[in-house]
This record gives C-alpha cells, sequence and structure tokens, in this order.
C-alpha cells in the first residue's frame, strides 16, 4: 500500500496530465471555434460554436476537483481558505466597481473578473500557507 506521501504524488501527477491535456483541449477548441465562428457569423450555430471550448474546461474542473479529493486534511482546508478568500474578495470587489461605473469609472470586462479571482487565489494560497507553517 502507499503511504500518504506517494499517494499525494500521485495524485499531484494525475492532475498535471489530466489539466494539461485539458488545457491542451482547450487552446485547441478555442482556434477550432474561432475558425468555425468566422465562417458562419449570421448562423444561428455560431452560440454552439461558440462555446465549444467549454466541453475541455468540464474536464479541467472535473480534474480540479479530482485533485482536491486526493488531498490531505491540512491541505484541503489550505486551498479552502484560499478559495473563500479568492471568490469572497473578488465578489467584493466586482461589487463595488459595479456600483462605481454608475459614477465614472470604466467598464470592467468578465475576462478580468477571471483574472481577479485566479490573483487572489494564489494570494490566498500564500497567506493559508503562512498561517500554517
Amino acid at each position: 500500500m502507499l503511504d500518504m506521501e506517494d499517494r499525494m504524488e500521485a495524485n499531484q501527477k494525475r492532475y498535471l496530465k489530466e489539466i494539461g491535456s485539458s488545457m491542451a483541449a482547450y487552446t485547441a477548441m478555442v482556434a477550432v471555434s474561432i475558425w468555425l465562428l468566422k465562417g458562419h457569423a449570421d448562423s444561428p450555430l455560431r452560440y454552439i460554436f461558440a462555446v465549444l471550448p467549454l466541453i475541455p474546461s468540464a474536464f479541467a474542473i472535473w480534474a480540479a476537483i479530482r485533485f482536491f479529493r486526493g488531498l490531505d486534511e491540512l491541505q484541503r482546508r489550505i486551498q479552502f481558505e484560499a478559495i473563500a478568500f479568492s471568490f469572497l474578495g473578488t465578489c467584493l470587489f466586482s461589487l463595488n466597481w459595479g456600483v462605481l461605473e454608475r459614477f465614472g469609472l470604466p467598464d470592467a470586462g468578465v475576462l478580468w473578473i477571471s483574472l481577479l479571482l485566479f490573483g487572489l487565489y494564489i494570494l490566498g494560497i500564500l497567506i493559508a500557507c503562512r498561517r500554517y507553517q
């Protein structure tokens, strides 16, 4: 039977393999989607072509869930705190930005929200890791 460190390493290797292949498929699907959209700009099919990259994204989400399930209790707690920090920080920032847009702040696109979410997640990881040293 594998000891805890071997299981964690196997979990991490599986995750990197799954997330890497999902992101490679996502990149390819974005290219295919853009190519299809150029030829069908006025077609009702454009909506289907536009969401094609969501398919490999779903596999990336599944890989992340499997990865989290394979973590030990401390690593799960760190991940939970980082995700909570990221979610709540993004909500706070985006809600306030939305209110302030009415008073002249420029419109913040959706892309910036996802980047903020990931940035705060990384910051949350750093804070939680420092807390549990």
